[in-house]
């Protein structure tokens, strides 16, 4: 009986406890537009590692025609282009976020816009190139920290020297 009435008092005791809350939708856009910011400065300053630091190991990415490719390609593009870069400077501004029941998840509409300066080695000189676009990509709190796993274009504007690519 002492039992029963132990085990009454703790569950009762619980009953009182702070509940655990998922994170408030301005909350998580707050951390993750820290997350863009963190990666726009490593697009800038070529860092590869910083670049891809808040990317999950299962990530995936759709352009605006369908093309998918996972992390490694991803690695692979942005090494290919930070090559021909001499300069760069790329905004990230999230438009809206929507998290699940969980709050574990949360889908992000962003715009994206990168003014790059990149050397044609064809003509020996530089061109600027203006990249925008809009994108819904998906984020998934593992571990304490939100993780890139998903990325889609919805739409995606090029230009160089103001002609369109």
């Amino acid at each position: 009986m002492r039992n029963l009435m132990t085990a009454a008092v703790v569950l009762t005791g619980l009953a009182f406890l702070p509940a655990a809350r998922a994170a408030a939708p301005a909350e998580v856009q707050k951390a993750l537009q820290a997350d863009y910011n963190d990666r726009d400065g490593a697009v800038s300053r070529k860092d590869i590692e910083g670049t891809l630091a808040h990317y999950a190991p299962d990530f995936t990415s759709v352009s605006s025609v369908g093309k998918m490719h996972d992390l490694k390609e991803e690695r692979v593009d942005f090494l290919k282009t930070f090559r021909t870069v001499k300069s760069s400077v790329t905004r990230s501004t999230i438009q809206k976020v929507t998290l699940n029941k969980a709050g574990a998840e949360a889908a992000v509409v962003v715009r994206r816009r990168g003014t790059l300066l990149v050397f044609n080695p064809q003509t020996q000189a530089s061109n600027t190139v203006v990249l925008e676009g809009a994108y819904q990509d998906t984020w998934a709190k593992r571990g304490g920290a939100w993780l890139l796993t998903r990325e889609q274009a919805s739409s995606f504007k090029a230009t160089m020297d103001g002609r369109p690519l």
